[in-house]
């Protein structure tokens, strides 16, 4: 969404510094992962063409080091389990950061955002985005909810900036803490529809399948739309894009319920992945708990129609605009599939048109690394008057 401080960072283009800016808490880029990975490589990357010098520090066992369209790699060990490869690394990095003479260091999500006081130093100005509340996933043991219920309070209240992806967070946050919680959406880039081409490699055609993307988790509830695919048209196919890292055993369910006419490809990304958004029949988002989801607005920004669960979290995206059935309900869905399917093609190619316009209007990464670059650039001068206040107060006492 354009502002008004967009166009004020654009016409800082003569007058703006040049930024060190550390990134914590992604995997790696290039994005192969998730939505934090997705975020941090379209923005890093657009930062670095604005003439910013940006360092994402990663985990060895996702990522190598070096760069990735000018973005510096940095890769870092940890121990690679659910509960400490996140925070392992992220103790490091920020470590790391503490020492890498960086303008901004910038932690993404609230568990990384644990360690936000470690890399803070005079001249310094410590960000936090957060993309979801994590402590809201089943996986999470009590210490581990306690601890990025910690991490979120960090992220507000002890960095120098907080963000969040949705408007929902960015309400809810601000409220709780009586804290201002920024709003820099997720996004996507509107490109020309692709060929399709390639679809036949994975067996189906376009305009005949059925499209959800994401981690196998029980939150994207993965395992209610294969129940509810059941009962959908015969010449559909259900096309499901995702991997199991460290949740094997949901794999190996949404596996165990899939038939022939379902479609588990693993992961996908690049063209491959823009052809499947752009040719499906509709997309389907299932999710029983979200930040701002990428998926949708990728969906969405090609045009497609879109069926999606009720939560608050999807509704923010699609609300008005795309077909909701209730989260979790399988019979729902099931019937909201067959009407999906039986409406007319001209009301879905409606329903997708203003699927993109929305998109256009809010959700786009351009438009997101303007407004954190003007963040940014307003934390670097404010730190920079602070830390010459203190230099002028410590010359007059050393005199």
């Amino acid at each position: 969404m354009r502002d008004a401080g967009t166009g004020e960072a654009d016409g800082m283009m003569e007058q703006r510094r040049t930024l060190d800016i550390a990134m914590i808490g992604a995997k790696g880029i290039p994005a192969g992962f998730g939505g934090i990975e997705k975020h941090v490589e379209e923005i890093s990357t657009r930062l670095v063409r604005r003439g910013h010098r940006v360092t994402v520090f990663g985990r060895a066992q996702f990522c190598g080091a070096g760069s990735w369209k000018g973005v510096r790699i940095r890769t870092l060990p940890t121990i690679p389990t659910k509960n400490l490869d996140s925070g392992v690394n992220c103790l490091l990095a920020s470590m790391a950061a503490r020492l890498g003479g960086f303008d901004i260091v910038h932690f993404h999500g609230i568990g990384p955002a644990l360690f936000s006081r470690i890399p803070r130093r005079r001249g310094v100005g410590i960000v936090a985005t957060i993309h979801a509340l994590d402590y809201r996933q089943s996986k999470w043991g009590p210490l581990a909810k306690r601890l990025l219920r910690l991490g979120e309070r960090c992220a507000v209240l002890h960095t120098d900036a907080a963000v969040a992806v949705s408007r929902l967070i960015s309400d809810q946050l601000g409220g709780r803490y009586g804290h201002p919680v920024a709003y820099i959406p997720n996004g996507t880039s509107i490109a020309a529809r692709p060929a399709g081409q390639s679809l036949d490699r994975l067996g189906v055609e376009p305009g005949k399948y059925i499209l959800s993307v994401g981690r196998f988790i029980i939150e994207r509830g993965f395992h209610t739309l294969i129940e509810a695919f059941r009962e959908a048209p015969p010449h559909l196919r259900l096309v499901i894009v995702g991997d199991a890292r460290f949740e094997e055993r949901y794999g190996e369910r949404i596996r165990e319920m899939a038939d022939e006419r379902v479609v588990l490809p693993g992961f996908i990304s690049g063209p491959l992945l823009e052809e499947l958004y752009a040719h499906c029949a509709f997309y389907v988002l299932p999710s029983l708990v979200e930040g701002l989801p990428i998926s949708l607005i990728e969906a969405m920004g090609h045009g497609r129609p879109v069926l999606v669960s009720d939560i608050p979290e999807n509704l923010e995206v699609a609300g008005g605009i795309g077909m909701q059935f209730r989260a979790g309900d399988a019979r729902d869905l099931a019937s909201s599939l067959v009407r999906m399917a039986e409406l007319p093609v001209a009301e879905l190619e409606r329903m997708g048109a203003e699927g993109r316009k929305r998109v256009e209007q809010e959700y786009l990464w351009d438009d997101a690394a303007l407004r954190l670059e003007k963040l940014y650039l307003g934390l670097a001068a404010e730190r920079g008057r602070r830390s010459g206040r203190a230099n002028s107060v410590d010359t007059a006492e050393s005199i």
